[in-house]
């Protein structure tokens, strides 16, 4: 082990934060390829030019896109700011796709704090290398989701509880209480499942020092006002303090099927929990032996379990609770819900591990070889790496670099070549795949970020090509072109859960107008 753990797991992070960087290039064009990611890159946009919400374009239809809302005064995301807010300085830097591969490498230093504080130094790091090697999180940490804010946001919340409980100090506790506010404003649920169980451990550990009135006080003079700003943001976007985005974009949307009857949590709960058990223990690293089988070694003799039920239950809080959520959905090749768990997984993992490393050592030592130890350490941890970094991330990252959720560069790239002038209006249309989906509404995702934020005064605008509507947008959008483009997708057969609405793109058709 490194006599500078600190050090290392810096350096740990910076490959991380690295090698998300190099696959949001490389896999994902620098762009968001979800619907979700879009709508949250549009309001980081719209945060970084110093506006809440914009006013609705002429001809709003023709800019719609998933989970943007478009009303009779405003034109915003459906999304909390949270994560918008982070983006905003990515976009006035002219990079916002580096904003989540430098939360991972947050993530995976917070990582290694966290396991400092609960543990020891040397599980903290080999926690943080855990979840530096994870595919799922370094896919993750490629794209535009929230999750990977939220990862790193809650597992630095969980650092200063455990500092806070351990030292009573002011500072941690109301850091913890003003991260724990801005977790809910990044993604409400996954902070209230993920960090209630730590608070409770935390006030109950200064409870037994007869001080829980006092962090109750630290933590939530942490935490209101920025609470307090998540109502507020709610109220002035959409009309109610306690009503969300979600709401106004889609006001039926809850715990219903495809043919709107009411589904039941608890009926829900058992066949979620096998999903996210199955897809954890394949997803998160692709050992052949199963993800979460090390973290079962804790149930052996001599393996000293103190804050491994607070991990345990921050985890399985997550993950039950979105058992009995509506939805379960694989994005960028594990089940994403559940993304927020990893931190404390890793550290669970890396205990396991750990633990099992010592019994062979013991084992070794009463065989006075324990010479080879460190070379059979080393060889353990490479054959560690060579599932996740050798095998599963590069078939992934190869899988995902098509036009996952029909989102691609290709049509932009060839405008160049076809002769798309800079004062030009183009109408976007598409096909629809087999899966009944509509591809023109994903794929003009593409397209809509490279609107300006008004496009009354942006020299090039991009519009969904609607026919009934395609005079009323000229006569809106005048420009000394305009132009129409067709991309055409099939899809692909489906090689496994983890790299669904991956389409083949086969045509893309520039035609010039007028």
């Amino acid at each position: 082990m490194t006599q500078r753990p600190g050090l290392a797991a810096a350096g740990v992070a910076l490959v991380a934060a690295a090698l998300a960087a190099f696959l949001s290039q490389r896999v994902f064009e620098g762009i968001p390829h979800v619907s979700d990611a879009v709508s949250y890159a549009f309001q980081g946009r719209i945060l970084a030019s110093g506006h809440l919400y914009l006013p609705p374009p002429p001809v709003g239809e023709a800019f719609a896109a998933q989970n943007v809302i478009v009303t009779n005064d405003r034109w915003c995301s459906k999304y909390p700011p949270g994560f918008p807010l982070l983006l905003a300085p990515g976009w006035l830097l002219g990079a916002p796709w580096l904003v989540n591969p430098f939360l991972l490498g947050l993530a995976v230093y917070g990582v290694y704090r966290l396991g400092r504080a609960l543990y020891d130094e040397p599980t903290g790091l080999a926690g943080a290398a855990l979840l530096a090697i994870s595919p799922f999180a370094l896919l993750m940490g490629a794209g535009f989701m929230s999750h990977v804010p939220a990862l790193a946001v809650c597992t630095w919340c969980l650092v200063a509880l455990v500092e806070g409980a351990a030292s009573g100090r002011p500072l941690p506790l109301a850091v913890a209480g003003a991260l724990g506010g801005f977790a809910v404003m990044v993604r409400p649920l996954t902070a209230i499942l993920l960090l209630a169980p730590a608070a409770a451990w935390c006030l109950w550990k200064r409870h037994r020092a007869g001080l829980a009135p006092r962090a109750l006080f630290l933590l939530s003079a942490g935490f209101l006002p920025l609470f307090a700003g998540f109502l507020a943001y709610n109220r002035v976007l959409f009309g109610d303090p306690l009503q969300l985005g979600y709401q106004v974009y889609s006001p039926g949307e809850g715990f219903r099927d495809e043919a709107a009857q009411p589904l039941s949590p608890l009926a829900l709960l058992p066949k979620r929990l096998a999903w996210y058990f199955n897809d954890l223990n394949a997803a998160t690293w692709g050992w052949p032996f199963g993800d979460l089988l090390p973290i079962a070694a804790l149930l052996l003799p001599r393996a000293r379990r103190t804050g491994d039920g607070l991990l345990a239950a921050c985890a399985a809080c997550l993950v039950v609770g979105h058992s009995a959520y509506a939805y379960y959905d694989i994005n960028h090749s594990g089940p994403r819900y559940a993304f927020e768990a990893l931190g404390a997984l890793s550290l669970l993992a890396a205990r396991g591990l750990l633990h099992l490393a010592g019994i062979a050592g013991r084992w070794l030592s009463r065989r006075r070889v324990e010479r080879i130890a460190p070379a059979a350490a080393t060889a353990a941890a490479v054959l560690l790496a060579i599932p996740p970094l050798g095998s599963r991330l590069p078939t992934f990252a190869k899988r995902l670099a098509r036009a996952y959720h029909g989102h691609t560069l290709a049509p932009l790239l060839r405008e160049a070549d076809v002769g798309v002038g800079p004062d030009a209006l183009v109408l976007v249309s598409g096909s629809v795949p087999a899966s009944g989906s509509d591809t023109a509404l994903f794929n003009y995702g593409s397209f809509f970020l490279r609107n300006g934020l008004d496009p009354t005064t942006s020299r090039r605008v991009y519009a969904h090509d609607i026919a009934p509507l395609r005079d009323a947008i000229l006569e809106a959008y005048p420009r000394a072109q305009t132009w129409t483009v067709h991309v055409e997708f099939e899809p692909i057969p489906l090689e496994d859960s983890y790299t669904d609405n991956c389409w083949k793109l086969t045509r893309i058709d520039w035609r010039r107008v007028r």
